[in-house]
């Protein structure tokens, strides 16, 4: 097992076999005195979600051929349940076995550390009424704040489940009488549990214990996007303008900035924050920002272009050519290969884009020479004006790409070729079949075949030599073969890798 942070990152990803290996080893650590096993199994079960505790728990108790994922209940004898460490009574405490749970579950309430919390918080939701209620009383029964950070993000899942509902309503309300409810939210506000803690900021908006001035506050340093929309939300709804104009206009999310421009009118709106939203990098953003610029009685396509061809930074200057072309402004094709010839990567990118359905057979070395290098995104982009025009270019010309020694050149010109469709993305599969890396080769195996056509000649041919080798079985070859409109293939072809 793993402690700490990495065992809850690897808990969240436990299957139903993994889950039932893990207690497994965990019981026979229990009934063994195994203390190093142990403390991981205590440490997984504190560390992991109240969602993923809850699961763990129904994984433990499902009938299985094998038998329970905890082992049979007559080896947890009274001697093993008498264990100073809390954790064996926790894993006994999930047994298929009822009488076994209820034993756990009393020997549980002489125990106030953090897994027991969260052990009895489980139980409540117990089918068997006498554990049930034992767990209840227990749990009611700790009420400090600390007790709460681990009880109440199992009874707040619970709460949904058809049995133990009641249970979170009566555990709130003893909190609250004993610590405030102020003192109980703003402790739940910082629960380490996502979803509580964003219900928690629910209430206490919905409440009144958190206003305008809290929102404004707690927004930039908040990085739960659910919270920070409730946040975004209650200022918007809220404030005046000139707040709404200084928060939200320069918060770092794009949800913030384009509400902002929603909730405020042009005259409500300073001019140059409006002219630099028009280059933001939202394109929502850049759209309202538009409309209130159009409103101030001012063209956008002026700031763009004085700002596309301005020394502003690349970035600034890829998005005033966005904005260029989101407002229909034509551009000039020599200025959009020029962009594509840059050296800044920005520019490139946004070359290739403004490329798409106006390439020429001009630029057909261009794209290729842009597809063979080294950035990923720009590649794409190329392969992508290729796609889109295949009059300008024929799969011959992908030649020196599948022939390259670098398997990622070859398996970008696979998808391009691929991307022509019909009988040709059938050629490209086949010819991928035959490459050296596995893993690439891997990718030729799925293949549609084209309906209601027939390949060319030329086609015909090229399909014929490679079925003849291709590592495919017999059926695969002879299905192709008909569908293509050939003969029967040769019997003799290679048997599949």
């Amino acid at each position: 097992m793993t402690v700490g942070r990495e065992a809850v990152r690897i808990g969240r990803m436990l299957n139903l076999p993994q889950i039932r290996s893990r207690l497994g080893e965990a019981a026979a650590a229990a009934l063994q005195g195994d203390r190093g096993l142990l403390d991981e199994t205590a440490s997984w079960l504190t560390s992991v979600t109240a969602r993923e505790l809850l699961r763990i728990d129904h994984d433990a108790r499902q009938f299985s051929y094998e038998g329970p994922a905890l082992g049979q209940s007559d080896k947890w004898t009274n001697e093993v349940l008498a264990s100073p460490l809390p954790v064996v009574t926790a894993l006994a405490s999930m047994h298929p076995d009822g009488y076994l749970r209820e034993r756990a579950v009393r020997s549980l309430v002489t125990s106030l550390d953090a897994l027991s919390d969260r052990a009895l918080a489980v139980r409540v939701t117990d089918h068997v009424r006498v554990i049930r209620e034992v767990a209840v009383r227990e749990v009611l029964r700790r009420r400090t704040l600390d007790h709460a950070d681990r009880v109440v993000p199992l009874l707040h899942r619970i709460e949904q489940r058809g049995r133990g509902f009641e249970a979170l309503a009566l555990y709130m309300h003893a909190l609250v009488t004993e610590h405030g409810e102020a003192n109980v939210w703003a402790r739940l506000r910082s629960s380490a549990d996502r979803d509580l803690r964003r219900a928690a900021f629910r209430h206490s908006f919905d409440s009144g214990l958190l206003g305008l001035p809290d929102a404004v506050e707690l927004l930039p340093g908040e990085r739960d996007h659910v919270v920070r929309r409730q946040l975004i939300e209650v200022i918007a709804d809220s404030a005046t303008a000139d707040v709404i104009a200084r928060v939200l206009l320069h918060d770092r999310s794009a949800e913030s900035r384009t509400l902002a421009l929603v909730k405020l009118t042009a005259a409500q709106l300073d001019p140059a924050d409006a002219e630099r939203l028009l280059l933001d990098s939202s394109v929502l953003t850049r759209l309202w920002a538009r409309r209130r610029w159009q409103e101030m009685g001012r063209e956008p396509a002026i700031v763009y272009a004085t700002s596309a061809r301005s020394t502003a930074t690349p970035i600034v200057r890829a998005r005033a050519y966005i904005g260029l072309a989101e407002t229909g402004t034509a551009i000039e094709r020599q200025e959009v290969v020029a962009l594509v010839r840059s050296t800044e990567l920005p520019l490139r990118k946004v070359g290739l884009s403004l490329l798409r359905g106006h390439a020429t057979a001009e630029d057909i070395p261009l794209l290729l020479q842009s597809v063979a290098g080294d950035h990923s995104r720009v590649a794409r982009l190329a392969g992508e004006v290729l796609v889109g025009s295949p009059q300008l270019w024929t799969p011959a010309q992908l030649a020196p790409l599948k022939a390259a020694d670098d398997p990622e050149l070859r398996r970008r010109a696979w998808w391009i070729h691929r991307r022509r469709g019909g009988w040709e993305a059938v050629i490209a599969d086949l010819e991928l079949l035959h490459d050296s890396d596995p893993r690439l080769a891997g990718l030729g195996r799925q293949r549609d075949l084209p309906m209601y056509s027939r390949p060319t000649d030329t086609q015909q041919k090229r399909i014929t030599d490679l079925l003849s080798t291709a590592p495919i079985d017999r059926h695969q070859r002879r299905f192709i073969a008909f569908a293509a409109g050939l003969p029967d293939p040769a019997e003799a072809g290679p048997r599949p890798a």
